[in-house]
């Protein structure tokens, strides 16, 4: 039985042994190279990944007495924040850039946290992974410690978490008082689910919810953190963060308390829809390229949260779709200015992408994949994610919110191909410095950025991929 429970949780295992390795490591090892440090994780994520694909085969099974569950769901959202995490290390090594090798433990952690919200089947469990993601997040926000404006950004972010985290706990505390259970397999039989204590408990947490993810009105922290962090921590919490909200929004919304969903959907749908609104349209008055880029993930949160609101296989698995295509399209075109920016040119405004196509053709090249696919134009994957979602709405009848979508949609391609028009028809008054591309931090940007385009012209595979996943967590043939 010891051997069974060990088995379906190696994956974590391997982090956490992963996590005290790399402490010995540093602790020991006195000036451990960045590369050491950075080869370790990067063998210990890969093989967690491995681990992740040969549990697929196990049974599906509830451990610890039900806290922690191990079922197809979660080990496949497993699979896909290790893949991006692995992605966001092969971007994180530059040449000039002085990364701490503190910023991959922290992030080991974060993986940890993300894993646990994953396979998470009681709120004890949950916000144990909750706030071991969170934490590590104020950590690798602050982890460029010679800026004052990472100092200041992980300190709000800090203040405002601790508010999210006391406000879902509050949410916790309160359905814990009206259903007596913590476990999400009681909560769901409870009788007293439709009550209006159970209804502001849910509020409570829908709101801790929405902030990890970062959407409206609880955005605050994003652009901050975006534009505050060096580029190897932008590119990690605007990531793999994103798919343990998921998996958090969909064990406690759909699984236990799927029997007041007329509820808790209306405020996920107007989450969603005010996160497209604004975030788009504030992106338009954006000068800082990653300012502007954290607005617009805000805009694309808006629409996994709208598709997840339809509350049915299709909705969600739309949601799911563009969650991932997400992903890539944000790894991808972090990892492009982590390419062209150098050690004391971080903050890339617009007009320093003046004359990019004649510096750094390839990068301008791949670059303009990444806009393209983020405006949603054809073949490229953003095309595919927004019809999707788009789709779904018009077929259950929320033709109003789907006219929305696309209208925000159209406008932000204003500011997306804002970049476009930069790098190819305006001149380059002040060259951005020329790496070239011939690393594995570049190769590994330009591989990405391909997938916007060989996924879009063949998408089916994400898509079904993302229907089969849903429909099993649902018990739906």
């Amino acid at each position: 039985m010891t051997f069974n429970i060990i088995g379906s949780i190696l994956p974590e295992v391997t982090i956490a042994i992963a996590i005290c390795i790399v402490i010995l490591v540093n602790s020991l090892v006195r000036n451990a190279s960045v590369t050491l440090i950075h080869s370790l994780v990067l063998f210990f994520l890969s093989f967690a990944l491995f681990l992740s694909f040969v549990s697929l085969e196990l049974p599906d099974s509830n451990i610890f007495e039900g806290h922690y569950v191990i079922d197809a769901f979660g080990t496949n959202l497993k699979i896909i924040a290790l893949i991006a995490a692995i992605f966001v290390h092969l971007t994180s090594i530059k040449s000039k850039q002085n990364i701490k090798n503190e910023i991959f433990l922290i992030q080991l952690f974060a993986t940890l946290g993300v894993m646990i919200l994953c396979s998470a089947h009681n709120l004890l469990t949950v916000y144990l992974g909750l706030e071991t993601l969170t934490l590590s997040m104020y950590g690798i926000v602050a982890s460029n410690r010679n800026s004052i404006e990472a100092t200041e950004s992980a300190m709000k972010f800090f203040i405002l978490g601790a508010i999210a985290s006391a406000i879902f706990l509050y949410g916790v505390s309160i359905l814990y008082g009206v259903t007596g259970t913590l476990s999400l397999d009681l909560i769901e039989n409870s009788k007293l689910l439709d009550s209006l204590e159970m209804r502001i408990a849910v509020a409570f947490m829908a709101c801790g919810i929405i902030f990890k993810f970062g959407a409206f009105p609880f955005h605050s922290w994003v652009p901050d953190s975006y534009q505050g962090s060096n580029t190897t921590a932008a590119i990690y919490i605007s990531s793999v963060p994103k798919i343990g909200a998921f998996a958090l929004i969909a064990r406690l919304f759909l699984d236990s308390l799927n029997a007041i969903s007329d509820f808790w959907s209306i405020l996920i749908l107007s989450a969603g829809l005010l996160s497209i609104i604004i975030g788009n349209m504030i992106a338009l008055v954006q000068v800082n390229l990653r300012r502007m880029l954290a607005y617009s993930a805000i805009g694309h949160i808006g629409f996994v949260l709208l598709s997840f609101s339809i509350v049915n296989p299709n909705g969600v698995s739309a949601s799911m779709t563009y969650l991932i295509m997400y992903l890539i399209m944000t790894i991808a075109v972090f990892a492009l200015i982590e390419s062209i920016a150098s050690e004391d040119h971080q903050h890339i405004e617009l007009g320093d992408l003046k004359g990019l196509s004649k510096s750094h053709p390839l990068i301008a090249f791949m670059l303009l994949f990444c806009m393209f696919s983020m405006v949603g134009i054809p073949p490229f994957i953003g095309f595919y994610a927004k019809w999707i979602v788009l789709s779904e709405l018009v077929n259950n009848d929320m033709i109003w919110f789907a006219l929305i979508g696309v209208t925000m949609s159209v406008i932000a391609a204003y500011y997306y191909l804002r970049v476009v028009w930069f790098m190819y028809f305006e001149n380059n008054d002040q060259d951005i410095e020329n790496k070239g591309v011939i690393n594995t931090q570049s190769i590994t940007s330009i591989m990405i950025s391909a997938m916007l385009l060989l996924i879009g012209l063949y998408p089916s595979p994400v898509i079904d991929y993302t229907r089969r996943i849903i429909s099993s967590f649902l018990l739906i043939d």
